[in-house]
């Protein structure tokens, strides 16, 4: 894409060069060169005021968000494999329907049982 600075373009060209996306992941790694284009920017900044907390603040949380968008992406890696899907909620173990899982114990309980209370 022609709209992004080097590191952008860098990014979008890798990506697309070695995965087919669909409709949201293109909008993710679009939102994910744009950060990355900000992360350069902002190092750029940094490297002449490292004394500047607020500067580099911004430039550790868009590294985070970069990062956060492009493990969204889930893309596979060498072997084919792609990482486990996590929702809003995160990672999510199926539950009985209607209630707890019975067959699961929890820490606490496992904890009391030792304790025979």
């Amino acid at each position: 894409m022609d709209h992004f600075e080097a590191g952008g373009a860098a990014l979008w060209d890798a990506v697309t060069a070695e995965h087919e996306l669909d409709a949201v992941q293109r909008v993710q790694l679009v939102e994910a060169c744009r950060i990355k284009d900000r992360c350069d920017w902002l190092d750029g900044l940094v490297r002449g005021n490292r004394d500047d907390l607020a500067l580099l603040t911004k430039a550790n949380d868009s590294a985070n968000q970069m990062k956060q968008l492009l493990a969204a992406l889930r893309l596979p890696d060498a072997a084919g494999k792609r990482p486990q899907y996590r929702g809003p909620r995160g990672a999510q173990v199926p539950t009985v329907p209607g209630g707890k899982d019975e067959t699961k114990v929890s820490s606490l309980d496992r904890a009391r049982a030792r304790k025979g209370a």
